[in-house]
């Protein structure tokens, strides 16, 4: 049987035991299938299933699972893994990871072009990982070049800022730049927090151009509503708060429940608590804080929701110790 039962939503996504990997890749109606290790690896065929180059940190390894809810086609486009069914595109790319201020212009100038290409236009969701990414080549340090190349594919688009997507940019150990994201024919609506300066916004000292990423975005389909958060950490304002992880964590739940809460209040987001979410992913920059992150998470959500999966990747600022991301995929509204 498999783990997550048909759906009148455009999709859903699941964490699930990694035992079910050939089951699924059977199924028709898969839009990807992640794995996380410390070696990455691309997709071997057309199918958008791949391993990131982050290690999952608890005993039991699963798999993030995407599911459609109609039949997928999969193809490869401009050297791109493609899934996408009538209502949304699933598109998996890698670049070398040399040189971030390239590799990134590159890695968004193929997205668009891609986009314009297949008629999904609306960018919903993005998730970056490269290697070393606090440290510095030449004079740049690599997350900051990320930054800029990005901005030099997206500044001739003219693209505003209320238009841009969720996002994620962690660290990953050695590869290439892994890369993927959702996208959709109409557009989702941003979702900023009152607690943070938009990142869109932030001063120059954080980068010469800032991170072009939207806190999270709300997407109304025609069968449900879905929330996307960005990878979200210990700021307030546009400052980094606390030194040591707890009180990191407590500061970064804080931020999500206030981007819920704005969602529900402004948009009628269904949800009005981090509990209700449907899935988190808690990335650490050390695996030996593993035990009293998850502790604390227990305690405060001692609940089987949000789904967690703990990864090891490194968050944009060297004093931040965690980042957690994620998603809320609605209840379908035939459902009753």
């Amino acid at each position: 049987m498999l783990p997550i039962k048909p759906s009148s939503r455009p999709f859903t996504v699941a964490y699930v035991d990694a035992r079910h990997k050939q089951e699924l890749l059977a199924d028709n109606q898969t839009l990807a299938l992640i794995g996380f290790d410390e070696s990455a690896r691309g997709p071997a065929g057309d199918a958008c299933e791949f391993t990131l180059a982050l290690p999952q940190l608890e005993e039991t390894r699963q798999l993030e699972y995407w599911k459609a809810a109609s039949p997928v086609t999969h193809e490869q486009i401009d050297g791109i893994h493609v899934a996408r069914t009538p209502d949304v595109l699933f598109a998996y790319l890698e670049q070398p990871a040399d040189d971030m201020r390239h590799d990134a212009r590159a890695a968004y100038a193929r997205l668009y072009r891609l986009l314009e290409k297949t008629g999904y236009p609306h960018l919903l969701r993005v998730w970056n990982y490269f290697p070393r990414l606090l440290e510095t080549d030449g004079a740049e340090q690599r997350y900051r070049a990320f930054c800029v190349g990005r901005h030099e594919t997206l500044a001739p688009l003219a693209i505003p800022p209320q238009s841009l997507p969720a996002a994620s940019a962690l660290g990953s150990f050695p590869g290439p730049f892994q890369f993927y994201f959702l996208a959709a024919k109409s557009p989702g609506i941003q979702i900023e927090n009152p607690r943070q300066v938009s990142a869109f916004n932030y001063p120059p000292r954080y980068s010469p151009r800032s991170p072009a990423f939207s806190r999270a975005l709300f997407k109304h389909w025609p069968e449900s509503e879905h929330l996307y958060i960005s990878g979200t950490a210990s700021i307030v304002g546009h400052e980094s708060r606390h030194r040591e992880p707890l009180p990191q964590l407590e500061e970064t739940l804080s931020n999500i429940e206030a981007l819920i809460s704005t969602a529900h209040h402004r948009h009628a987001l269904p949800i009005s608590h981090f509990a209700q979410l449907d899935l988190i992913k808690i990335y650490l920059s050390h695996p030996q804080w593993l035990p009293q992150v998850k502790s604390a998470l227990q305690s405060r959500f001692p609940g089987s929701k949000p789904a967690r999966l703990f990864l090891q990747g490194t968050v944009c600022r060297e004093d931040l110790l965690l980042e957690i991301e994620g998603m809320y995929l609605g209840r379908a509204k035939d459902s009753g």
